[in-house]
């Protein structure tokens, strides 16, 4: 009934004109022309960030014949492949009532099972105790302004953070966590609502430092971790919907795959290299390239660079897997980040 009411609601295209669409790839009857193959590849995010090559194009065209094989496996009878609305319609509703229904509810003993042979997936995340400074860049602060304000920070609070940080955050700090002394609590790597550069930051600088002065569109960032919390295996009944989620994942790929490599031994697929390469792709922006310096003109001399003042040193971004801080009485607050995470 499902693939019925996919053919009546989905219009189907008319079929193009074989001059100005070139067929890639022919299979049972039915065919892959160039602008079907062009709208899938231009999804494709090419390695090099500029154009895909030969390997690249040809697994986007192996997913177009995959999907085309299992919606002629579908609904054979129909002529309506050409729509792709309709067609992975089609491949969905088949995968659901022909494929996955083959899979039964896992019992207890069985995610049990599945539990403990994967038990690095199923713990708590690492947990870092994080504060931050930011000077943010405004319509009278310039980057390069507030960059000069938070080296000058940096230079207070690098030797002793313990002591100096959150005095500092109160006194100059621009985010929402000024009044707390830049203290933002415990974070996840999956933290949502955390700058990425900032997360990054802090899960790389180790346990009682403070980060380099660091960039984001906010302004300049100094980060602080005071404690850090290794990740923690979860228990089968605490991790129970996560396990028989995984599970019920693993199964139906698994499925997918068996199925699909017995629709291939029975299919045949013949695939016209020549027009595949012919096939014309818009056009790419290269990621620039940062200008080279300037050589010297020939006959000076090179001026002698003059010695930089000594500064504090920066901590080694180097991540750390264990807590050496005791908590400081958030614990029943931090067990709640953990239980969501």
């Amino acid at each position: 009934m499902f693939l019925a009411l996919c053919l009546v609601l989905c219009s189907v295209p008319p079929a193009a004109a074989a001059d100005s669409d070139p067929v890639v790839a022919r299979l049972q009857g039915s065919e892959i022309h160039a602008s079907e193959f062009a709208a899938a590849a231009k999804k494709a995010k090419p390695a090099d960030g500029i154009a895909l090559s030969a390997d690249e194009r040809k697994a986007v065209l192996d997913t177009l014949v995959d999907e085309r094989l299992l919606a002629l496996e579908a609904q054979k009878s129909q002529e309506t492949l050409n729509n792709p609305l309709v067609r992975k319609a089609l491949v969905r509703a088949y995968l659901e009532e022909e494929v996955y229904e083959e899979i039964r509810e896992p019992s207890d003993a069985v995610l049990q099972k599945f539990y403990d042979q994967n038990p690095a997936l199923y713990a708590t995340a690492e947990t870092v105790r994080a504060s931050r400074i930011l000077v943010r860049v405004g319509p009278k602060v310039t980057a390069a302004a507030a960059k000069a304000s938070a080296d000058r920070l940096y230079t207070v609070v690098a030797k002793d953070p313990k002591r100096t940080f959150a005095a500092t955050a109160k006194k100059s700090s621009g985010d929402e966590h000024q009044d707390q002394g830049g203290d933002m609590g415990f974070v996840t790597r999956a933290d949502k609502k955390l700058d990425k550069t900032v997360l990054k930051t802090l899960l790389a600088t180790k346990t009682g430092t403070v980060s380099k002065v660091f960039m984001t569109r906010e302004g300049a960032n100094i980060v602080y971790v005071a404690a850090r919390r290794a990740p923690t295996p979860k228990t089968f009944e605490h991790a129970h919907a996560e396990v028989k989620k995984r599970w019920k994942a693993t199964k139906m790929e698994g499925a997918k795959q068996a199925r699909m490599a017995k629709i291939e031994k029975a299919s045949k697929v013949a695939v016209d290299e020549a027009a595949l390469a012919a096939v014309v792709l818009p056009a790419r922006k290269a990621k620039p390239t940062p200008p080279k310096p300037a050589a010297p003109a020939a006959g000076k001399a090179k001026a002698k660079a003059k010695p930089k003042a000594k500064v504090a040193p920066a901590s080694d971004p180097e991540p750390e897997l264990i807590e050496e801080e005791p908590d400081s009485g958030d614990e029943d607050e931090d067990e709640d980040e953990d239980e969501d995470e």
